[in-house]
């Protein structure tokens, strides 16, 4: 530990005390500031979405079923990942955005030797298949809706 010297007289002492609570106040408002923004639910949200995407992008079972699914380049799948990925507001959306992004390039990849499937057939699913997804959604916001304005 790190002697220190003694004062002189008491006017370096003042000094010295005001100095430490300038810091001390310094510190304080850095702190504040970190606090009202952890409070903000966007930001709580950008935290815990960034989190659970790195989970996600780490879980081997993801890995594996990517590869055996034909071990697409990592473009496409950041490609997909960022076309689809600031939809996601939820973990499970992007969970939903992950596995897309894993199982969607393997199906053009194995599809796209059929040409007319790739080009006639997967986009009218994948849009009946989104339609579904959001109607689902929607019919799940409003029963809770309901049971809440029951209460």
């Amino acid at each position: 530990m790190a002697r220190t010297e003694p004062f002189q007289d008491l006017a370096q002492v003042r000094d010295r005390k005001h100095r430490l609570r300038n810091e001390r106040d310094r510190i304080q408002a850095g702190l504040k500031a970190q606090l009202d923004l952890v409070r903000e639910p966007g930001f709580r949200r950008a935290i815990m979405g960034d989190a659970f995407g790195d989970m996600l992008q780490a879980w081997r079972p993801l890995k594996h079923l990517g590869q055996l699914l034909g071990g697409t380049s990592g473009t496409t799948r950041a490609a997909l990942g960022a076309a689809f990925g600031h939809r996601a507001r939820t973990p499970t959306g992007k969970a939903m955005v992950a596995l897309a992004s894993f199982v969607l390039p393997a199906l053009l990849e194995r599809f796209g030797k059929d040409h007319g499937l790739v080009q006639d057939r997967l986009p009218r699913e994948l849009k009946v298949s989104w339609n579904r997804v959001k109607e689902y959604v929607a019919q799940r916001r409003a029963t809770h809706e309901q049971s809440r304005s029951k209460e």
